[in-house]
């Protein structure tokens, strides 16, 4: 019914949904308020058909893109946690703790001030498997901006629950649908570009 409306007599906000990924396919305790959630392969499709008006921002710690590498299509690294500086280990999740930032709403602030973009401009958020950017984008939407994304299958994807690389993270992802990345970080992308 709604491919017969012409795309110009829609507003934004109901073409944004239309482009974004279903909600069924976003597990329930990663749903966020703006429900917009994209694939790897949507959110590199927003931000290349929006350029410099679309940010998209990897919310990992910076440990997370030093080893694991960043995607070359992110505007940002601006984490929404950090390793713990005592190193405090969760045996629940069998991994080290970390705490909030609590400049991420600043920071993100700062890097729409520095690209001449308001509160309303498009955002899409990613971190490794889609858990933290539900976390991010909550922080955003009580901070007033309108329209945030979120990459919901992450940088690295989501681990197989089971064969032979059960444990591995090899199912979707930003690196596993083989969209560009790198090892190599740009200096311009880098927190400390827009920590306050």
């Amino acid at each position: 019914m709604l491919a017969a409306i012409p795309a110009l007599l829609l507003p934004a906000a109901a073409i944004s949904e239309l482009l974004a990924a279903p909600i069924d396919a976003v597990k329930p305790k990663w749903r966020t308020p703006y429900n917009l959630y994209l694939t790897p392969r949507e959110a590199y499709d927003k931000k290349l058909a929006g350029g410099d008006r679309v940010l998209l921002i990897d919310v990992r710690t910076r440990a997370e893109i030093k080893y694991i590498g960043m995607a070359d299509a992110a505007d940002a690294n601006i984490p929404v946690r950090f390793l713990r500086n005592d190193y405090a280990w969760s045996e629940k999740s069998a991994t080290y703790r970390t705490r909030e930032n609590p400049d991420f709403v600043a920071a993100v602030e700062r890097l729409l001030e520095l690209r001449g973009l308001d509160r309303d401009s498009p955002i899409i958020l990613m971190c490794q498997s889609g858990s933290r950017v539900p976390i991010a984008a909550r922080l955003l939407h009580a901070a007033g901006f309108s329209e945030v994304y979120t990459q919901y299958q992450g940088f690295e994807g989501l681990k197989a629950p089971a064969g032979a690389d059960k444990g591995k993270r090899v199912i979707n992802g930003w690196k596993n649908e083989n969209l560009p990345w790198s090892y190599r970080l740009d200096t311009s992308k880098m927190y400390f570009n827009f920590a306050p």
